[in-house]
């Protein structure tokens, strides 16, 4: 007979919330739950041990000596929206998430349609769009009238002078008078903090309860890395890890009033639509999957001036890969070892299709390949492809702007 009741992982809940003060519990609530896939939390073991190396006069080693040591969660998330239009009070579902990965969140009320001022692959934009540069970067532009009508292209590039430079050909070159317009969104990217101040706001600590069927782990000084996942025609992931301080575990109920999610989140699927799903060097790609990785380092400096000797994590250099599966064709339509061998550099894209505040897309305003290794699907050549991101600066928000995630 057992000793207790059994844990069930199934029944469980993720609570996360950002911290005031780096490493203290902020203490998270029921609406603070975040949707995870089951079965997918783990967590490293908080302790280790070292064997004593003492001489005792016989051949049995001392007791050990146990240490505690940073803890690693991990799990899995479908890429879900709000449902709702967002404000700057209506967030995604993986607000604080992302804001403890690194990748601050910034709010866009919507710019209404408005008449394209110069014709082009690049139109130029009329007041009241702002003449500030990269003020726009990773935002959708949805054409409502012209021969674009229904398109959603995504921002690379924008400048002072209101030209924006898209990820992803348009259908045709938009003409003046066209109707173009930026819903309301939230955008996501990473941070490269130049002060103490700025690493407060750009890379902010969270704390994680998890609860299991009984019990509760508590973890704080979390810091992380995110990266995302999709398939043709299906929802998206994104693949979570932290790393930080155990606070401990203790029995304890799931809290009350616990809201889950319950929309299926944006498909990766054009549809009837005539917005590309994946676009690499401006024209669409078939791929059956992709993964963009995040690339990046969590350090946890020793600090015997801490409760545990050692701190909070803290976010490190980061190399975004974006790896995807193409169906091979000819060196005429695309000629990627050429590319690769040249170094050319160019946008990539990548769109989750759904309604209304629950649409997400990816921006890399400048990528580079650096693979393209032959594979096979069933009977098909494929080629195996990878791109590195890179910086073009920063947008106006003084965010990094290798990879803008955008919810709208």
């Amino acid at each position: 007979m057992s000793d207790g009741p059994i844990i069930r992982p199934i029944f469980s809940a993720l609570l996360f919330k950002a911290e005031t003060t780096e490493g203290v519990d902020s203490l998270p609530v029921a609406a603070d739950a975040i949707a995870i896939e089951n079965e997918s939390f783990t967590w490293s073991d908080p302790f280790t041990t070292e064997t004593s190396s003492e001489s005792r006069g016989d051949l049995v080693r001392g007791a050990p000596l146990v240490i505690g040591q940073p803890v690693t969660i991990s799990f899995r998330s479908r890429i879900r929206g709000a449902n709702q239009t967002y404000t700057a009070l209506v967030r995604p579902p993986q607000h604080a998430l992302l804001q403890a990965c690194g990748r601050r969140g910034v709010f866009t009320a919507a710019v209404a349609a408005t008449a394209v001022a110069t014709a082009g692959a690049a139109p130029t934009l009329a007041s009241p769009y702002v003449a500030t540069a990269q003020a726009y970067v990773g935002m959708p532009l949805v054409a409502s009238s012209g021969p674009n009508n229904g398109f959603t292209g995504f921002i690379r590039d924008y400048t002072a002078g209101r030209v924006a430079a898209l990820a992803s050909a348009a259908p045709a070159a938009y003409t003046v008078g066209d109707l173009v317009a930026i819903p309301a969104n939230w955008t996501y990217a990473g941070t490269s903090p130049r002060s103490v101040a700025d690493r407060a706001t750009d890379h902010p600590s969270a704390t994680a309860y998890w609860y299991e069927d009984g019990k509760l782990y508590r973890f704080a000084g979390l810091r992380g890395q995110v990266n995302v996942s999709g398939q043709s025609a299906r929802e998206g992931f994104f693949e979570w890890t932290f790393t930080g301080v155990f606070l401990g575990d203790s029995d304890a109920d799931l809290p009350a009033g616990l809201a889950p999610l319950l929309q299926t989140g944006p498909l990766l699927l054009q549809g009837a639509g005539i917005t590309p799903a994946f676009t690499v060097n401006s024209g669409r790609l078939p791929i059956s999957s992709f993964t963009l990785a995040n690339g990046g380092a969590l350090e946890s400096p020793e600090d015997p001036n801490s409760a545990a000797g050692f701190d909070p994590a803290v976010i490190g250099a980061r190399e975004p890969s974006l790896t995807c599966d193409p169906k091979a064709t000819t060196k005429a339509a695309r000629d990627s070892l050429g590319r690769l061998q040249a170094g050319t550099q160019f946008p990539a894209s990548v769109v989750f299709s759904g309604g209304v505040g629950n649409r997400f897309a990816i921006t890399l305003p400048t990528v580079q390949q650096t693979q393209s290794s032959p594979g096979t699907a069933g009977t098909l050549r494929t080629e195996q492809a990878a791109f590195r991101a890179i910086s073009g600066g920063r947008d106006s928000n003084g965010r990094d702007i290798d990879s803008v995630w955008a919810f709208w």
